[in-house]
This record gives C-alpha cells, sequence and structure tokens, in this order.
C-alpha cells in the first residue's frame, strides 16, 4: 500500500511537473517573443524620439536666435548707446539671453559693454570684410568648448551687435536635467555644448552618425553603455551668414528600455499566478483538462507569432475557462498596445516626413482607422499659414482630402467650424454632445486650435486613444508651419514680400532647363535714381517704406506671367520668358514703360509727395548670358550705363558695356590703396594778382600717380572715389598735404596769402569733416586763415541748414570758405545770401567766349558788383588769353587763374614759378607769357 501511495505520489507529482512545465513553456516562450517585439518596437521609438529631440532643440535655438535677432533690430533703430544702451537691454528683459552690447562704426571701431580682448576686436573687425550687411551675422569666436557667441545686425552707419548668453542660448538649465546625452556640433564636428561631461567616448563612435542624412542608430562607447543615437543639422547660412549647428542626441539605453522592466513584473507577475492556480487544482482537472492545456498550448505559439486576434475560448465552465479568458484578455491588451505602438511609430515617421497639410491629415486617418476601424472618423484643418482660410476635410468613410467650405462638411464639425474660428481649447473633450453625436477632439499647435477630429460611435478608451494620435498631429502641424515660414522666409524679400535673389535665381534655371534653347529669357534691372536722397532726407524707416510701396505697385501693374523680385537695396529685377526674341525685346521695352508711369505717379511718403524715376538695364538669355551669375554681370553693366547716360531710361546691354564697367572696377580697387602707397601727389596751379603780377595763392589740384599706368587726372578717378566711399580718405589726405606744403613753403621764404583747396560734396556732409580740417591745422601749424576751403554751391543744396552749420563750424576756426564754379548751379541768390563764405570763383563757363560775349561781360561786371558789396575776394578761372585777362582787370577782378599764367604744377616747378613771376615787371607778369 505504501508503494502504490508512494508510486500514485510519484506518478502525481510527474503529472504536475509535467503540467507545470507544458504551462509554462508556452509562458515563457511568448514572454520572450513579447520581450523580443517590445525590445525591438521600443528601440525604434527610442531613436525617432532622440531624432524629434535633436529637431525639438534645433527649432528651439532657432526660435531663441530669431527673436533676440528681432530685438537687437529693435534696439539698433533706437541707436541707444552707452548707459542709454543698458537701460534699453533692460527694458526688452534680455538679461538672460545676452551678457553685454557693443556698437561698430563705420571705421569698425568697437565700443560697448561686452569685455572683447585684443584678438576677440580683431576677429569681430575682420568678420566684417565677408559679411552681406543688410543681414543679421552671428560668429562664433574661440575653441569648442569656450566659444563665445556674437550677434551684429547692420544699423545704418555700422553694426550693433550683442554677446550671446550660451547658458540662455542652449537652455543649459533645462537641457542638463535631461537624462538623454545631447552635444550641439559646429559644422567641423567639435563640440560647442554638451549636458553631461562624459561625452567624449561617445561622440567618437558616434562619428557616422553626425553627417547631415546620417540614420539613427545604436552606438556603443568606450565605457560599455549602449546609447541611441541620432542627429539633426540646423542649417543657419541663409539667416546669419554662420554654416551650421548639429544637434547630437543619445538616449541610454537603459532609459530607452525602461518599460521593459515594468512589461516582466506584469508577464511574470501573471504567468505565476497562472501556474499557483494549475498547482492548486491540477491534481482534480489534470485529466479532464489536457485539451484545454493542448488549447492554451497551442494560443501561446499564436502569441509568440505575433498573432494577436487569436483567441483560445474555453467553454469548460471552469478554472481553465478563467485561465483561457486571462489570456485571451492579455492577448487583446498586448495586441492593442502592439498595434498602438506601432500605429504611433508609423505615424511619428510618416509625419515627421509630411510635405503638406494633405498628406499628414491621411497619415493621421490611416492610424485612426488601424486603432478605432474605418469609417468612425472625420478630420477638418483650417490653413493658417500658405492660404489662410483654406479649408481641407475628411468625412466619414472619405479617403482623401478635399479643400471646401465649412458648410459642406458634417453638421458637427460645421458647428465647430463657425467663421472659420474652429473651436476654444477643451470643447468636447471626453464628452458626447448627444447619445448619437460624434466626440470632438482638437487638435492643438501650442495654444492654437489647428484641426478638429470628430469621432462617431465613440467607446470608452477611443477618445485617449485620438487624443494621442491629435497631440503628434498638432506637433507635425506646427512643424509643417515652421517649415512654411522658414522656406518663404528664405525665398522671398522680408520688406517688400517679393521674391528674393535665391528665388530669382531658381525661377531662372527652372526656365533655363525647361526651354532647352526654343525659349529666351529676359531681364531687367531696375535701379531707383538717387533713393540715397530719400534715406538721407526722411530716414531709413520711411525710405524702407517707400520701397515696400514701390514693389507693391509694380507687381499690381505687371501682368501674371512676369516675375518681379526685389534684388538688393533700391534694385529691383524682372524675369519673363518668351520664344521669340523679337517678341521679348517688345514685350521688355513695354513693361519698362509701364513701370516708368507707375515709379512717375506720387508716393504719400509722410507729409511729403514724391515721384520716382528708375534707371534699367536690360539682358537676354542665351544671347547675352548663359548662366544666371552672368546675366546679373550684364545687367549690371547696362545698369550703370543706363544711370550714367539717361536716367529713367532702359538700355539693353552691349558688349563694350562690361569693358568700361570692368575699367571703372579696376580703378576702385587700385584706389583702395593709393593713399596708404602714398600714390597720391598734389601739382598747384598759381592764382595771380591781377594789377600786380604776382603770385598771392594757389589752388591745389590732386593727381594720382597710378603704377603701371602714369599720371591720372581726377576728372578719370574723382567720381569713382566719390561712389565707392574712398573720397573722404582722399579728401583728409589732401587737407593734410596742403597744409604741411604751406608750412614748408613759409619756411622756405615763398609767401602766399593763402592756399585753396577744393573739397567734395560728400566731405561736406559727413559728420566729420570739421574734425579733419581742425586736425590738418593743428598736425601742420598752419595759420588757419591761410586755407581756403573750395565747395560747390550745389554741394550744399541737397541738406542746405545741415551744410550751412557745418561750414560755420569750419569758419569758426579760422579756415576760409570759397564758393566755386560760381553761376553754374542750382542756388539762388537766398541761398547766397545765407552761406558763410569769403569768395567768390568767377566760373571758366562765363570766361571762355570772352571778349567776344556782350551777356558774359554783363554777368561778370554783375559778379564783381556782387563781391564788392559783400566784401567777397573774388577770382576768376579759365584764363587762356592775354585779352580776356585785360577785360577782366578792367572790371575789377582783382585776382585771376589759367593756364595763361601756367598749369598746375609740381610743387618745385611752382616755387620755381612764383619767384620767376615775383621778379618779373608787373605789366608782364599780369598778362602772362605769350
Amino acid at each position: 500500500m505504501r508503494w502504490n501511495f508512494a508510486k500514485r505520489r510519484s506518478v502525481s507529482h510527474r503529472i504536475i511537473l509535467s503540467f507545470m512545465l507544458a504551462a509554462a513553456l508556452p509562458l515563457f516562450m511568448l514572454g520572450a517573443s513579447a520581450y523580443y517585439l517590445a525590445y525591438s518596437r521600443l528601440e525604434q521609438v527610442a531613436l525617432d524620439d532622440a531624432r524629434g529631440l535633436a529637431k525639438s532643440l534645433g527649432m528651439d535655438v532657432f526660435e531663441r536666435l530669431q527673436l533676440l535677432t528681432d530685438q537687437l533690430l529693435l534696439v539698433a533703430e533706437n541707436g541707444a548707446t552707452g548707459r542709454a544702451l543698458h537701460t534699453r537691454f533692460e527694458d526688452l528683459d534680455l538679461g538672460e539671453r545676452v551678457r553685454g552690447f557693443f556698437t561698430i562704426d563705420g571705421q569698425r571701431r568697437i565700443a560697448g559693454i561686452t569685455a572683447l580682448t585684443a584678438a576677440e576686436r580683431t576677429v569681430l573687425q575682420g568678420s566684417l570684410d565677408s559679411v552681406v550687411a543688410d543681414s543679421p551675422v552671428l560668429l562664433a569666436v574661440g575653441p569648442g568648448g569656450r566659444q563665445r557667441l556674437f550677434m551684429m545686425v547692420n544699423d545704418g552707419d555700422g553694426y550693433f551687435g550683442a554677446e550671446l548668453s550660451l547658458r540662455h542660448l542652449w537652455d543649459t538649465a533645462g537641457v542638463a536635467a535631461r537624462p538623454e546625452r545631447v552635444c550641439v556640433l559646429d559644422a567641423d564636428a567639435v563640440p560647442v555644448f554638451c549636458n553631461h561631461t562624459d561625452y567624449r567616448g561617445w561622440l567618437a563612435a558616434s562619428a557616422s552618425l553626425m553627417t547631415v542624412n546620417a540614420r539613427p542608430g545604436s552606438v556603443r562607447h568606450d565605457n560599455g553603455e549602449t546609447m541611441l543615437t541620432a542627429s539633426w543639422s540646423l542649417f543657419l547660412k541663409p539667416y546669419y551668414q554662420f554654416e551650421r549647428w548639429t544637434i547630437l542626441v543619445g538616449v541610454p539605453e537603459s532609459l530607452a528600455f525602461a518599460s521593459i522592466a515594468r512589461f516582466d513584473r506584469v508577464f511574470y507577475g501573471g504567468a505565476v499566478v497562472a501556474l499557483l492556480i494549475a498547482l492548486a487544482f491540477g491534481r482534480r482537472l489534470i485529466r479532464s483538462n489536457l485539451e484545454p492545456l493542448d488549447r492554451l498550448s497551442a494560443a501561446t505559439h499564436h502569441l509568440a507569432a505575433g498573432e494577436f486576434d487569436y483567441r483560445v475560448q474555453l467553454g469548460t465552465g471552469d478554472e481553465f475557462e478563467q485561465l483561457g479568458d486571462a489570456f485571451d484578455g492579455m492577448a487583446a491588451r498586448i495586441g492593442q498596445q502592439f498595434r498602438q505602438l506601432d500605429a504611433s511609430a508609423r505615424l511619428d515617421r510618416e509625419l515627421h516626413s509630411a510635405t503638406s497639410i494633405e498628406s499628414a491629415l491621411l497619415s493621421a486617418l490611416v492610424a485612426l482607422e488601424e486603432l478605432l476601424g474605418r469609417g468612425r472618423c472625420a478630420l477638418l484643418c483650417q490653413e493658417r499659414w500658405h492660404d489662410p482660410g483654406e479649408v481641407y476635410c475628411i468625412g466619414f468613410g472619405a479617403q482623401s482630402v478635399e479643400h471646401c467650405e465649412a458648410s459642406d462638411i458634417h453638421e458637427e464639425i460645421h458647428e465647430l467650424a463657425v467663421q472659420r474660428g474652429l473651436v476654444p481649447l477643451g470643447y468636447g473633450v471626453g464628452t458626447k454632445q448627444a447619445a448619437d453625436e460624434p466626440v470632438l477632439v482638437p487638435v492643438t499647435d501650442g495654444d492654437v486650435v489647428a484641426a478638429v477630429i470628430s469621432v462617431r460611435y465613440g467607446r470608452d478608451g477611443d477618445v485617449d486613444t485620438v487624443r494621442r494620435v491629435a497631440d503628434v498631429l498638432g506637433i507635425a502641424l506646427g512643424n509643417l508651419a515652421m517649415e512654411r515660414r522658414l522656406y518663404y522666409q528664405a525665398n522671398h524679400d522680408w520688406l517688400s514680400g517679393l521674391p528674393n535673389r535665391s528665388r530669382l535665381h531658381d525661377q531662372f534655371v527652372e526656365w533655363s532647363l525647361s526651354s532647352a534653347g526654343t525659349r529666351a529669357i529676359g531681364m531687367v534691372l531696375i535701379g531707383l535714381d538717387r533713393f540715397k536722397q530719400v534715406n538721407d532726407s526722411v530716414g531709413h524707416t520711411m525710405g524702407d517704406h517707400l520701397l515696400s510701396v514701390v514693389g507693391q505697385r509694380l507687381r499690381a501693374a505687371l501682368p501674371d506671367d512676369v516675375v518681379l523680385g526685389r534684388f538688393s537695396g533700391d534694385q529691383f529685377l524682372l524675369m519673363l520668358v518668351d520664344e521669340s526674341h523679337a517678341q521679348l525685346l517688345l514685350r521688355l521695352e513695354e513693361q519698362a514703360q509701364c513701370m516708368s508711369r507707375e515709379l512717375d505717379r506720387e508716393f504719400a511718403l509722410g507729409a511729403r509727395q514724391v515721384r520716382l524715376s528708375a534707371s534699367m538695364g536690360a539682358a537676354l538669355h542665351p544671347r547675352d548670358a548663359l548662366s544666371f551669375e552672368g546675366m546679373l554681370q550684364c545687367l549690371d553693366a547696362a545698369s550703370y550705363a543706363a544711370k550714367a547716360s539717361r536716367r529713367g531710361g532702359l538700355l539693353f546691354f552691349s558688349s563694350g558695356m562690361r569693358d568700361r564697367l570692368v575699367g571703372r572696377m579696376d580703378v576702385e580697387q587700385a584706389l583702395k590703396g593709393a593713399v596708404a602707397n602714398n600714390e597720391m601727389v598734389l601739382h598747384y596751379q598759381p592764382v595771380v594778382d591781377a594789377i600786380s603780377g604776382r603770385v598771392r595763392g594757389a589752388e591745389a589740384l590732386i593727381r594720382w600717380q597710378r603704377p603701371g599706368v602714369g599720371l591720372v587726372f581726377p576728372g578719370d578717378f574723382i567720381e569713382i572715389a566719390e561712389e565707392s566711399g574712398l573720397i573722404n580718405e582722399i579728401g583728409r589726405w589732401a587737407l593734410g598735404a596742403v597744409c604741411r606744403q604751406m608750412v614748408a613753403w613759409i619756411d622756405a621764404g615763398v609767401h602766399l596769402d593763402t592756399l585753396n583747396v577744393n573739397v567734395s560734396s560728400l566731405q561736406t556732409a559727413d559728420d566729420t569733416f570739421e574734425d579733419s580740417v581742425a586736425q590738418a591745422l593743428q598736425e601742420s601749424g598752419l595759420e588757419p586763415s591761410r586755407l581756403t576751403l573750395e565747395v560747390t554751391e550745389t554741394a550744399l543744396i541737397g541738406r542746405f541748414d545741415e551744410g550751412v552749420e557745418r561750414l560755420k563750424r569750419v569758419r569758426q576756426l579760422g579756415a576760409r570758405i570759397m564758393i566755386d564754379d560760381f553761376g553754374t548751379g542750382y542756388a539762388s541768390l537766398k541761398y547766397l545770401k545765407m552761406l558763410p563764405i569769403d569768395g567768390l570763383k568767377i566760373d571758366r563757363l562765363f570766361v571762355k567766349d570772352l571778349p567776344d560775349s556782350p551777356a558774359d561781360d554783363a554777368i561778370v561786371t554783375a559778379v564783381v558788383s556782387l563781391s564788392r558789396a559783400s566784401s567777397f575776394k573774388l577770382v576768376a578761372e579759365g584764363i587762356e588769353t592775354r585779352s580776356q585777362a585785360e577785360l577782366l582787370r578792367d572790371r575789377g577782378v582783382p585776382y585771376l587763374q589759367g593756364y595763361l599764367f601756367a598749369k598746375a604744377l609740381p610743387p618745385e616747378q611752382f616755387v620755381d614759378l612764383v619767384r620767376a613771376m615775383d621778379d618779373a615787371p608787373a605789366p608782364t607778369a599780369a598778362v602772362g607769357s605769350a
């Protein structure tokens, strides 16, 4: 008996053990399969999250840069400096965003509250050689990890800048608290910021993932930890003239698979419960329940194979049925979770790659139908970016996106989209409006409702599922909006809204490739004439407003097939295409006439009404050039020729224009080093006493001893110097050289009353003009009354009051002021009365026809009377014959100048001439030599 009992017990144990093994094995297989699937899925989700986080951090940095740019531009427009700059900085609440401010003036002098080393100042000043003046500039100084970032914006006279706070830019406090590894790399893959200190091994192992198009992947570095790593590049070249930053994000494997531990506890806890139930009732139920066990075993195999819809469905009415139901419930939950994970991951990938609202909505619909079933969801989205007011909708059961009016869609969604305002936040979430009405779930982008999802026949848990989809869709719609804004900003001028140079280039390439030589492309460069006067007289803000209005008016007047863009500054670019060269020429002329008419209409500029004109240069592709850059060179040459010859007209490009433009460019480049290389020289033309014949003064005339060319007269380079801004440097040199020469002659016993030097209108408009005169007098030690500045009357008309005040300050220094070329400008006698001058020069225009012109004789007589009444010194220039000199002397002109006496001579020859004329008899000297 004891043996039989022991035997039964042994058999029972073996059966129980076999049962336990049979029950445990499928469960463990299920766990392993589920673990593998969950591990793979979570790994993909973690990689996608790393990619998304890298992009999100990059966009956050870009938004901070954009905000700081706007605020710097605001501070720059207010022109605050010094203590006022600091106060303005506090008013804008930039304390956490920047470390300090600085300014760079036109001479590249740096001033401000930011502490800069000499090396950093040199880098900042040198960077200005390669930047586009109208665009913000972002500059990194120093090695990686210890870089200092500076942002500069153009403030009209130079640059206004700030040193960025790296703590704010990288959000070091927020990013440091994240468990993920985050590093920001520059274009050379050098780290500029990392939120953890032990990053070097990880960066070295992640080198292959730092390229622009690299796919995310797993990286195992030298400390043995595996990081799920992804990167995203933030391109800043179009906006800040800065290459790029690459954001590298690594998710630790322990963080990515933390949910696996929870899954293990749930699964193995359930398995233990099941085994305990089997053990408790095994003795009594084993024989009668072998079949349910087989079915359970089969179910586990199906579940392990990923067949989550397979069900046991036991009908034994006992614990095995409960076990089967529990197994079915677990399979259903696991299947639902995996479907949600798979749908969410797929939706996230598709939305990240979505390029339009339609594709984003369709991806969301596919995910919703997979999760809830077909025909249960409808979507509505109102366009807020590219075409505001456009409504996109997908009705219940529809498979495509339609453009519709709110009244054309489901009544409940229509109620949500009244006046296209969609719904307020939280409206209808999680509750039904009536038993048969859909549940309404808003899709939000920040605080704005971007879309609405309507779910009908909602069941418990459906709203949570839809809300998760809505969250992902809202982020995608926000990213689409940002990408569209960035694309628009990259391809359009911020001021006028017209296509910019980049977009015009793309349009040209598109036309040239599609035409394949069968069509011609016409381009017109429209340069507004004398637009600088607008900025000088009413300010750059009003000038910008005028440019915007001009662009809008021209665009409205042109046909739709004509492309008009803002090229740069006060220049616009027109492009059109036609199959016939002849027809294209006619159309270009028609559009040029149309634009001229529009510009000739009055523009409201504050309280003023102004009319504009434009000089236009035109070129044809492929006749004149094959590439876009080649066409621009042709347009520049034609436009320059148009400004020089016929302001307000249109000129077509010819080959000679390019040669002249290249010649001017060569002159400008050579001029840039002329003063520093001592290439400028002064020649002196004597001013003779009409009675005694002795030299009383001289006019200094500049010459350029250009290497390889020889002596260049001012008519061949002064205009170019004025256009390029070099005239101030040349003028300062001339002032100093004249003063030093006069002192040297006085020391050598050559006594002259005064030396005259010509002053450009650009010099008199410069704020440093009087300082330049004072410096030249002080450094040379010349008595100020011996220096006479010759200015033309038209040089002061544009900003008369300001010019008069500046000349008064110069005159207070003791220097003399003389009006050159008197009578040839546009000034009235009223202006002459107001000018602080000491003398007049009769222009050669009124001398050359003497003594045969009674009109010129009368003019000279009148000017002599005017000068005597006003106590002005009077000089007549351009005298070439004895008869001219004798008549002028008879009319009372006291001083004469011209080729009759001598041309402009080098200093040594001039001294010899002065001594010779001083020794000559008075009558002979007075009329010159034959």
